[in-house]
């Protein structure tokens, strides 16, 4: 998720059905520029170089696990149209992407990806601090919904609930202290550093000594590995101590 203003203006945007390194371009309707969507950086026209904020978001989480968080959220829904009450939308009948999810291509071009870290449709959590990138494969998450580490200097926290798909990433430092974290069962992690329980879909701490601070997110997104891969080849992959 981006922010759509850029150097005081506001853009919108649509699909260009262009691809870069087999992942989708977007163009800006005010100067047709192409942005990364992976980036959020224009490749192409005018706005060439630009940068978009990239905003922490909740990636991928079952309706009924955000609803119970946010119960007062705002739903963007097809299914309506208040200047046509009456037309309904059919849902599709079939995943279109569906035999390209399941098979191992990485895209429709020829360029061979040979990263061979990750097998090529791995999901990951990819995340930037400063200017070092990491990735963090779902599969990770496996054996804990929590994962402790350190990138460039910053101690941070990722999670992965298999369950209601939530992710995120936070940083670990809060009022001078570093905490670490053990998993409790879905959402729900504690800090072994103040005894704190924290829900971490909300990144708010719910019982102890930290009850009511919240931790500060870092921007990420869930993506294949090929592709992330691709845009930050200098990656690392974090991989679950023996």
């Amino acid at each position: 998720m981006y922010s759509r203003e850029l150097e005081g203006k506001t853009y919108t945007f649509g699909v260009s059905g262009k691809l870069l390194y087999d992942a989708l371009l977007m163009y800006d309707h005010q100067t047709r520029s192409l942005w990364s969507h992976i980036t959020g950086k224009a490749v192409t026209g005018q706005l060439k170089g630009k940068q978009l904020s990239m905003m922490a978001a909740m990636p991928q989480i079952t309706w009924k696990e955000w609803r119970l968080n946010y119960p007062n959220t705002k739903v963007l829904s097809v299914q309506f149209d208040s200047r046509h009450p009456n037309l309904k939308i059919e849902e599709p009948k079939f995943d279109s992407y569906a035999r390209y999810r399941a098979g191992p291509n990485a895209g429709i071009s020829s360029t061979q990806y040979n990263d061979n870290r990750l097998p090529n449709k791995s999901v990951v959590i990819g995340v930037r601090v400063n200017a070092r990138f990491s990735a963090y494969p779902l599969t990770a998450f496996d054996r804990t919904s929590v994962i402790n580490d350190v990138i460039d200097g910053v101690p941070v926290l990722a999670f992965h609930d298999n369950v209601s798909g939530a992710a995120a990433v936070f940083m670990r430092a809060l009022e001078g202290k570093i905490l670490t974290f053990e998993p409790c069962g879905g959402n729900v992690a504690i800090d072994t550093t103040t005894g704190t329980r924290w829900n971490l879909v909300a990144g708010k701490a719910t019982e102890g000594k930290l009850k009511g601070k919240t931790l500060d997110r870092i921007p990420a997104m869930n993506i294949y590995w090929f592709a992330w891969g691709r845009y930050h080849p200098e990656t690392t992959v974090y991989q679950l101590p023996d």
